[in-house]
């Protein structure tokens, strides 16, 4: 053990580049206890109150991807983009499972369990044994994964494939072995998200570690690796070709006048990397919530939180310093660059290109590397010093899953509720609006009534947004209208104005996220006059 540090930590002339930490001896336990007891804890940690929340607009994606309890054609498949390995994985388990949000977030809850010993696995490959063990509690307890193991997306599936890449790039195998190994995990992570290709350049570096005498063979290596990958995801990326503006990469592209950007006025803000990072630390659930940032959170709203975010950045901004001075001891800062620093700039990029928007999720293949320098700080601290580490982590991570569990102001909307009144509620003849985020409604009511949706796209377009409006009313014996997620296109709140304004007798229900009005029969908005 002593001198496998040591080699790692103080390289000779000789080896430029530092070898990897061996891999545990075939009598060492191959899931050590500390490593079990936090897989255990993981366990618990993401099947609790596993489907107690509604599903928001991208996990019904997932569901209409997935053509659960349908055949589930080849073209489908391949029109997928975003994520064709989950939503394969999804099929197969719901044709047994069901489409419950219990079955459809089960296999991201054992991506994310499957992840605590992965990751122990690469800290000790990449930083030594001894991080082991601080990695696994961390994988285990940290909110941000938490959260997207109780969420029917693709992000665990795709953290998972980043560990494994990685402890296969770091091991001992046979180049042949080697090479295989990483084309599995490669393309399982590419087909879980294409964000996993962020990843080229470090993986490229770990490919090529070793004696200069083998490296242009490990380079050629690569080179047919990556001939093999591309060959393997090429139906995709003739898609992805065709579908998304690439032109709004080009450096010398300017926006044009009538260009609508992605979201809301701006795809990107200086406070993005910084959310990131405290998104990384405690998850969505700890300082303002989700809602209130899309609702544009104002600085009185920020201080409300101050407290919270004060202690955030204290403790996990100490912890992140240490960890970075452990992983530069340990000879592995160019690497961290690449994982981290690389993917932040080009997502920076594109939502400052407006080819997509800024989201931490986006971001997710530096989260092991987040958890592996927090990790490797730990493990250099003393008894005592460990302890109070784990003591101030503990502190907010449980706030953290306490809000996510049980309170509903950081839950997702509430459209399983919406639909419940409807259904307890609605009468013959009358309809269902759906108006913002439609398909989450499609979903969960499944009643007699007929779903209709109205684009809230119109609401740039008041005189518009009113007439569309009244021929959706028209006919109808009365209609439920449930809005939610107003913020993108009508950031403004018009067409919640309009129907307080021009219905003010009708029956007004809020739940989390989620507003209904219940409209009489014959309804038809009440225009003020010019």
């Amino acid at each position: 053990m002593t001198g496998a540090h040591t080699s790692l930590s103080r390289p000779t002339s000789a080896q430029p580049e530092p070898a990897p930490p061996p891999p545990p001896t075939a009598a060492a336990p191959a899931l050590p206890p500390g490593v079990l007891a936090a897989t255990l804890v993981a366990a618990v940690l993401r099947l609790f109150h596993l489907g107690h929340q509604s599903l928001w607009i991208d996990e019904v994606l997932t569901w209409f991807s997935a053509d659960i309890g349908r055949r589930l054609p080849l073209e489908d498949v391949l029109d997928n983009v975003h994520g064709p390995l989950h939503s394969l994985v999804l099929h197969g388990f719901g044709a047994w499972a069901g489409d419950s949000e219990w079955a459809l977030r089960l296999p991201s809850a054992l991506f994310g369990i499957a992840m605590v010993p992965a990751l122990a696995r690469l800290a000790a490959r990449w930083l030594g044994r001894e991080t082991a063990a601080p990695a696994a509690w961390l994988a285990a307890g940290s909110p941000f994964l938490v959260w997207y193991s109780q969420e029917a997306r693709n992000y665990t599936l795709l953290m998972l494939c980043v560990c494994l890449s990685g402890v296969v790039l770091l091991g001992d195998a046979s180049r042949a072995r080697r090479g295989l190994g990483y084309l599995a995990a490669a393309w399982a992570g590419l087909l879980a998200n294409l964000s996993f290709a962020l990843l080229a350049p470090l993986h490229l570096r770990w490919w090529a570690a070793g004696p200069r005498a083998g490296r242009t063979r490990r380079l050629a290596a690569a080179g047919l690796l990556a001939a093999a990958l591309l060959l393997l995801l090429a139906p995709w990326a003739l898609k992805a070709l065709s579908v998304w503006d690439w032109q709004r990469l080009h450096p010398a592209r300017t926006t044009t006048a009538g260009e609508t950007p992605l979201r809301g006025g701006t795809t990107f803000h200086p406070a993005a990397l910084p959310f990131a990072a405290h998104a990384f630390a405690v998850g969505y659930t700890l300082g303002p919530s989700l809602r209130e940032l899309r609702a544009g959170a104002s600085a009185a709203a920020v201080l409300r939180h101050g407290p919270e975010l004060a202690l955030t950045a204290l403790v996990f901004g100490a912890l992140g310093v240490l960890g970075l001075a452990a992983v530069a001891r340990r000879r592995r800062f160019a690497d961290l660059l690449l994982w981290a620093l690389v993917p932040a700039l080009v997502v920076s990029f594109f939502a400052a290109r407006n080819f997509k928007v800024f989201h931490p999720r986006y971001l997710a293949v530096a989260q092991p590397a987040f958890l592996l320098v927090l990790a490797a700080g730990v493990a250099d601290l003393g008894v005592r010093r460990r302890v109070l580490a784990a003591a101030a982590v503990a502190l907010l991570w449980g706030a953290s899953l306490g809000h996510h569990y049980f309170d509903p102001r950081y839950g997702k909307e509430d459209y399983r509720g919406a639909a419940r009144l409807v259904a307890e509620q609605g009468r013959a003849g009358e309809q269902v609006l759906a108006v913002g985020a439609e398909d989450p409604v499609s979903y969960y009511y499944r009643g007699p009534l007929r779903v209709d949706r109205l684009w809230l796209g119109f609401a740039s377009r008041p005189d518009r947004l009113a007439e569309k409006l009244d021929e959706k009313l028209a006919g109808a014996r009365g209609t439920w209208v449930v809005l939610s997620r107003p913020e993108d296109l009508d950031p403004r709140g018009v067409f919640a104005r309009m129907l307080d304004g021009g219905f003010p007798d009708a029956a007004r229900h809020r739940l989390e996220g989620v507003r209904v009005w219940h409209l009489g029969p014959g309804a038809a908005l009440r225009r003020a006059a010019p």
